[in-house]
């Protein structure tokens, strides 16, 4: 049977670093952990080794594998966000890109570029919410897993397990679940939890858990005074009322990077 484009622009990736030079694919985890600064969640803040406050902004990007497709690479898109003055990229994983070698071959170059340019990465698995809730928590958990094996503790790698929020009274349990799934394989990477929709109820607290943010599509409504929240889908307007919000910010890729060069370079660094 032909390859598929996407399997054989995966094959592709799986062959190149995003510097274009080949790789040598790991058969077990890597020691090798990207260096970053180490962010810690102190109530409602996110505050690094010294207990200073950090607020990053940045944007979003295609999938590895669309990247590659398209006539700007990831490694130029990192850099063109970095010049502007991005200090945090969210990028999603999906599942047609999973393979057992894609974390150590195209992942971990990723990341190791972003840390390199001063930026954090988001990894965020592309759920299908077109599957059952079982099948989207147990892929999820599968991808965390994998993840993990490679980049757990690495300081500029935050984890979403699910980037697309499901309409479901157990969303709150299933992103309970990652939390303590990367627990239990003694990760500090933080975990981003997409749209806490419970958290609307002044009834229910957040996450049980330490280093957990929350991403939501707005600001509207939500108790940010409660644990550090991410401003994502960001499109550009109202940069005053995120800095006022006090909260991080990752724009849509439709956003150019020069519209929000004043956000970005506001940032304070993760040193």
């Amino acid at each position: 049977m032909p390859l598929s484009r996407s399997a054989i622009a995966l094959s592709a990736l799986l062959l190149c670093a995003c510097s274009g030079r080949p790789l040598a694919v790991a058969a077990t985890p890597t020691p090798v952990v990207p260096q970053y600064c180490a962010l810690r969640v102190e109530g409602r803040w996110v505050v690094d080794a010294g207990g200073h406050v950090v607020i990053l902004h940045g944007a979003s990007l295609p999938t590895l594998t669309e990247m590659a497709h398209s006539d700007r690479q990831a490694a130029q898109r990192l850099r063109d966000l970095a010049e502007a003055g991005a200090r945090i990229v969210r990028l999603p994983v999906d599942p047609s890109e999973i393979v057992p070698t894609f974390v150590p071959a195209a992942v971990s170059p990723f990341v190791e570029q972003a840390n390199a340019l001063g930026m954090l990465v988001v990894l965020a698995y592309r759920n299908d919410p077109g599957e059952t809730l079982n099948q989207q928590g147990e892929a999820a958990e599968e991808w965390l897993r994998l993840v993990l094996t490679y980049l757990r503790n690495a300081p500029g790698v935050w984890l979403e397990p699910f980037a697309q929020p499901i309409a479901t009274p157990k969303w709150r349990a299933m992103n309970q679940r990652m939390v303590d799934v990367a627990r239990g394989y003694r990760a500090d990477n933080i975990i981003v939890v997409r749209a806490p929709d419970w958290l609307r109820d002044t009834s229910d607290a957040p996450l049980v858990g330490d280093r957990i943010v929350y991403a939501v599509s707005s600001l509207d409504d939500w108790p940010l005074d409660v644990a550090p929240f991410i401003l994502t889908d960001f499109d550009g307007a109202g940069v005053q009322a995120v800095q006022d919000a006090r909260v991080w910010s990752i724009a849509t890729e439709a956003v150019r990077p020069t519209d929000l060069a004043g956000l970005w370079r506001a940032s304070q660094p993760c040193e």
